[in-house]
C-alpha cells in the first residue's frame, strides 16, 4: 500500500474546514491590542515564536474597525491559533491523548511495533538514539516511514548537543560538533551560532526536526554531573553562549530544547541512576540557575525539559518533574513560559525507584508538563495511556487539561511548519 504523506493526509483531512467564524471571541479580544499598536505610529522588530526576528509593518494611518478584524485574521499568530482550534474540536480523546507522547524505540525501520505507536496510538513525538541509527540514508528512510504513517506530523527529536553528546557524529557528516564548555571558552559567541545553524542542516537533511538542547544549566560545583555538557560557571555566560546556539537553532527551522529545568549544574548524582537533591536557597536559585532559564525563556524556545531533582526550597516533596508548585508555579507562573514542556524520561531511576510509569505519567500532567517522555514500546504506552484515562474517569485530570497540552503542542508544530496553517481570509 502506498501511504500519502502526513502533511498531505493533513490538508487534505482538513480542506473544506474553515473556523474563523468560531474563531471570533479571539478576534475581538486581539483588535484592543492592533488599535493600539496601530496608534503609536512607531515601527518595532518583534520576536516570533520560533526565535526569528520580524520586522513590524512601518507605521500607516489607523485602521477602520473592519479592516483592523481583518489585519488579525490575517496575521500568522492568529491563524496558527484558529488552525489549532479547528483540529482539537475534531480529535477524539485517544488522538488527544497521543500527541502527549514522545515515544522511543529500538527498531531501525517501521514494523509492526513502530506502527501501533505511531499510527494505532497516535504518538505525537518520537526521539531517536544510536541504536536507530545505521547510516544517514537508513536513519532517513525511517524517519519517513513514521512520518509518513502518523495523521498528524511527528516533532522527530534527538540529543544534538555538541562533544559528548553527539549522537550523528557517527554517520559520517564532515565536522563533529564542539561541546558547550568549549564554545563559551573560544570567548566567540558567533562560533556557538554557528555550531546550532549547523547543527539544523544536519538534523534537517535527515528530517529531524527538534534538537533537545541547548543546557542551560550553570555549573556551581566542580564535579556537576553534566561536565563538558555545560557552557559556563555563571548565568551571563550560559545565557550568552547557550542563546546563541539556540539562535542558531531555530532560526534554521529547527525547534531547541533548552534543559534541565530547573537546572542541575550544582549536583553531583545523575537522575538517571538516582534522585538528587539541590540543596540551594531560594536567592541562590534565583541568581544563578532561574537566572540562566530566565534569559534563554527571552530568546522563545520551542520546548523546555523538566529533569527529575528535588528542591526543598521550592518543594520538597516532589521531584522537578511531577511538581505542580516548580513547572506551574515557578517556571510558568513566575517565569511566564507557555511553550511546550517536556519530561526528561520517565522510566530514568529519578522517577521509577518511586512511581511506575502510569503514575509518573499522570502527575506530570498534573504538574503542568505537556509532552511525556518514556514509552519505549506498545505496551508500556498502552500502559501510560490506560493510566491518564483512569485519572480522567476519576476525576483527577480533566479533557480541559488535556487540551491545554495538545493546544501547546499543536501550535509549535504550526510554527515551524509541520502543519499547515489556514491562508489569509479572503
Amino acid at each position: 500500500m502506498r501511504h500519502t504523506s502526513a502533511s498531505r493526509m493533513y490538508r487534505r483531512r482538513h480542506a473544506c474546514d474553515h473556523p474563523f467564524t468560531k474563531a471570533l471571541p479571539i478576534a475581538l479580544s486581539l483588535i484592543c491590542l492592533l488599535i493600539a499598536a496601530c496608534s503609536s505610529g512607531a515601527s518595532t522588530t518583534t520576536t516570533h515564536g520560533h526565535g526569528a526576528l520580524i520586522p513590524s509593518a512601518p507605521s500607516a494611518p489607523a485602521l477602520g474597525p473592519r479592516a483592523q478584524a481583518s489585519a488579525i485574521r490575517d496575521s500568522l499568530e492568529y491563524r496558527i491559533r484558529a488552525t489549532v482550534s479547528a483540529d482539537l474540536a475534531r480529535m477524539s480523546l485517544d488522538e488527544k491523548l497521543g500527541q502527549l507522547f514522545l515515544i522511543e524505540t529500538g527498531w531501525q525501520q517501521y514494523n509492526a511495533d513502530v506502527d501501533v505507536m505511531v499510527r494505532g496510538m497516535h504518538a505525537g513525538a518520537v526521539i531517536l538514539y544510536q541504536q536507530n541509527m545505521a547510516s544517514a540514508p537508513q536513519l532517513k528512510n525511517f524517519i519517513a516511514a513514521m512520518q509518513a504513517h502518523a495523521s498528524i506530523p511527528l516533532l522527530v527529536t534527538i540529543d544534538e548537543e555538541g562533544g559528548v553528546v553527539d549522537r550523528l557524529g557517527s554517520l559520517g557528516f564532515d565536522a563533529r560538533l564542539p561541546a558547550a564548555q568549549d564554545l563559551a571558552a573560544s570567548g566567540d559567541p558567533a562560533r556557538a551560532r554557528q555550531a546550532g545553524a549547523q547543527s539544523a542542516a544536519e538534523l534537517k537533511a535527515l528530517g529531524i526536526n527538534t534538537n533537545l538542547a541547548p543546557v542551560a544549566d550553570v555549573r556551581t560545583v566542580p564535579n556537576a554531573v553534566e561536565f563538558t555538557r555545560i557552557y559556563g560557571d555563571d548565568p551571563a555566560t550560559v545565557v550568552t553562549y547557550a542563546g546563541q546556539f539556540l539562535q542558531g537553532l531555530q532560526q534554521s527551522g529547527v525547534v531547541g530544547c533548552v534543559k534541565h529545568w530547573p537546572g542541575i549544574g550544582s549536583v553531583s548524582l545523575d537522575p538517571h541512576d538516582t534522585l538528587p537533591v539541590m540543596d540551594r536557597g531560594r536567592q541562590q536559585l534565583e541568581t544563578t540557575d532561574f537566572a540562566a532559564f530566565r534569559g534563554l525563556l527571552a530568546l522563545n524556545p520551542g520546548m523546555v525539559m523538566v529533569t527529575h531533582v528535588v528542591v526543598p526550597a521550592i518543594d520538597p516533596d516532589l521531584p522537578a518533574t511531577l511538581s505542580p508548585k516548580l513547572v506551574q508555579g515557578v517556571l510558568r507562573g513566575e517565569l511566564g513560559y507557555d511553550g511546550v514542556v517536556m519530561t526528561d524520561s520517565l522510566y530514568m531511576k529519578g522517577i521509577s525507584l518511586r512511581y511506575d510509569l502510569g503514575e509518573a505519567a499522570v502527575m506530570s500532567v498534573l504538574a503542568g508538563d505537556d509532552l511525556l517522555e518514556g514509552a519505549f514500546d506498545p505496551d508500556s504506552m498502552r500502559f501510560m495511556l490506560a493510566a491518564l484515562k483512569g485519572a480522567i474517569t476519576d476525576g483527577r485530570l480533566s479533557v480541559g487539561r488535556i487540551d491545554d497540552s495538545v493546544r501547546r503542542i499543536l501550535a509549535l508544530k504550526a510554527r515551524y511548519g509541520l502543519l499547515p496553517v489556514l491562508p489569509p481570509s479572503a
